[in-house]
């Protein structure tokens, strides 16, 4: 067992509890419990009023390496103040499995007494964590009477504008609302027809690109992107059906008597703390003061359809569940992962696997789903068929390859050292220039061997680029070869006989790093525990120019590119170049 003794003081003096007191007191409780190694941080001088302390912050650092096994301190007050802040740093030292002492209540948590203890601050926590978020709802009933913008990025087809107003007490205020966007509004307008006409996101997002339609920032006018654009209330123009239908729905609605019939919604509480979308019983609705582009019935049939989507076709509900490799397989064209998902649309139930990046957005992947049942069984029976010369070979082939990854890391630190002297002999013949006259021919030799010198480095440069690539195509396994071994025998001994399916995944993750599949080649490729294979990041196919909203045409025929990224004058869809005279 090791400990690490935290102390705090926020003033450098010598009355009271000192720092020395405090680190004694804690050393001899360490002893009294059997601790007798330990590591000292101290903090002198700042408040507890947050964690933003050096030594605490290197704490908690040294503590995420599981260096410690206790965290001991005098009083509770010396980690934090702040409850909020304390109870983060219990559900840290929990995660992992560090037990925290305080000397002064017996704040124990490796007993009964302690761990109850800590169910009480987190408590206390969570009555802080609602009492803010109450106060921030009270406050977003305020500012919904004004239907101000709030700030962020306004929603496709507006812009955010700057306003002065007065107050109740007459003084000047700022504040800002939206105003439609000429170039952007036409958009979120053919998203709302053409979702009514075809009743998918993944369909409108595949037309919007054809059509040269993309997002303000450049990129694929995304499923989810369609979605969100669909469920946005900002767009509305306010009537009573509308605010009814939010009221029904359990909304709070509020300045129901600003209807113009030209105004548009404002909702505010969409969003949780954590950037996700709350459920619309949350929002508060008010009347924005910006212009509406679409009207209430249009919108209430989106959400209709919407809903449909949500029961028809929730393919991915408890799909994990069920599916044996889920997170493991990579599409091999683009790199995401493949999700398990299911079709119950007809009268048998299907489980499939398919590309994320796919589903957000068809035209940036051509990898097909897999076959769910044909994959399972697949990887289940090459795994049993696995032979432990099998797993040596491998693990003998990563042995080599590290050996190579030594040997080029070597030769990137002898090639860095001789671009070092190359730099210093080319300031050295600069310096020597320096006194020469402006003569051309004395000037050349320099010249030459400079230039030498430069054309070196660049080649050693380039070498070294190639060495620390191939590197990275190496991985280390942190498994011994006799790991490796009891995992896959483990595996054929339990495999068979577990009936639980979490222990069953848990068995074939043991095994398993990862799965690439193709389905241009039809083959999924195990790769296997001790290889040197690192899964890959996901990836994306490029799109094509980020400036093509709104910037001069490549071909610079004096036509601006337009909003929908096409050439003002013709332009080519495949190319994105326009046909004039240019």
């Amino acid at each position: 067992m090791r400990a690490a003794i935290y102390s705090r003081k926020s003033k450098f003096t010598e009355k009271g509890e000192s720092i020395e007191n405090q680190i004694n007191l804690c050393i001899q409780y360490a002893k009294n419990i059997g601790i007798y190694e330990y590591d000292i941080y101290e903090d002198e001088g700042f408040s507890g009023g947050n964690t933003n302390r050096p030594e605490f912050q290197k704490l908690m650092k040294d503590l995420k390496s599981k260096k410690f096994t206790h965290l001991i301190c005098y009083r509770l007050d010396r980690i934090s103040r702040n409850v909020a802040d304390f109870a983060g740093t219990i559900e840290i030292l929990n995660k992992y499995n560090v037990a925290f002492i305080s000397i002064r209540e017996q704040f124990d948590t490796s007993s009964a007494m302690g761990r109850a203890m800590m169910n009480v601050s987190a408590t206390f926590a969570q009555l802080e964590r609602e009492t803010i978020a109450e106060r921030i709802k009270d406050n977003l009933r305020e500012l919904s009477k004004t239907g101000r913008w709030l700030g962020g990025p306004p929603p496709l087809g507006y812009k955010s504008i700057e306003v002065k107003n007065n107050d109740s007490n007459g003084k000047s205020r700022k504040k800002h609302i939206l105003e439609i966007n000429k170039n952007e509004i036409n958009i979120p307008k053919m998203v709302f027809d053409l979702f009514i006409k075809h009743k998918s996101f993944q369909k409108v997002s595949r037309l919007l690109e054809s059509q040269g339609i993309y997002s303000r920032k450049g990129t694929v006018f995304s499923r989810e992107l369609v979605k969100q654009t669909i469920n946005n209330p900002v767009y509305c123009i306010a009537d009573k059906v509308l605010l009814n239908y939010f009221r029904n729905l359990g909304s709070e609605v509020y300045e129901i008597g600003n209807i113009n019939g030209s105004n548009g919604i404002m909702p505010y509480n969409r969003r949780k703390d954590n950037g996700s979308f709350a459920p619309i019983e949350d929002w508060i609705i008010s009347i924005g003061e910006h212009p509406g582009v679409i009207n209430s019935s249009t919108w209430i049939k989106c959400q209709e359809i919407n809903k449909e989507i949500k029961d028809h076709a929730s393919n991915r509900q408890c799909t994990s569940q069920e599916s044996l490799l889920s997170g493991l397989i990579v599409c091999a064209e683009c790199g995401s992962g493949m999700a398990p998902r299911q079709n119950k649309s007809s009268k048998y139930h299907y489980r499939y696997y398919s590309c994320n990046l796919r589903n957000k957005a068809a035209s940036r992947c051509n990898n097909d789903a897999l076959n769910a049942y044909d994959a399972e069984e697949y990887v289940v029976n090459t795994l049993k068929c696995l032979t432990r010369d099998d797993m040596i070979k491998n693990y003998k082939e990563l042995q080599k390859k590290n050996s190579s990854k030594l040997a080029n890391k070597n030769l990137v630190v002898d090639y860095s050292k001789d671009i070092e002297i190359n730099k210093k002999s080319i300031s050295k013949l600069v310096m020597k220039m320096a006194y020469l006259d402006d003569d051309p021919i004395l000037l050349e030799p320099f010249k030459l061997e400079i230039k030498k010198l430069t054309e070196k480095n660049d080649e050693l440069k380039r070498t070294i680029e190639k060495l620390n690539f191939a590197n990275e195509e190496i991985s280390n396994t942190h498994e011994t070869l006799d790991e490796i071994l009891a995992i896959l025998d483990n595996f054929k001994q339990f495999y068979d006989f577990t009936e639980d399916f979490e222990e069953k995944k848990r068995l074939i993750k043991s095994l398993v790093k990862y799965a690439i599949w193709n389905s241009r080649t039809r083959t999924l490729e195990l790769i296997l525990i001790g290889s040197d294979k690192e899964r890959p990041k996901q990836g994306y196919l490029p799109l094509s120019d980020s400036n093509r909203r709104n910037g001069p045409c490549r071909n610079n025929c004096y036509n601006g590119i337009s909003t929908y990224g096409k050439c003002n004058y013709r332009r080519d869809k495949k190319s994105r170049t326009c046909w004039a005279l240019c």
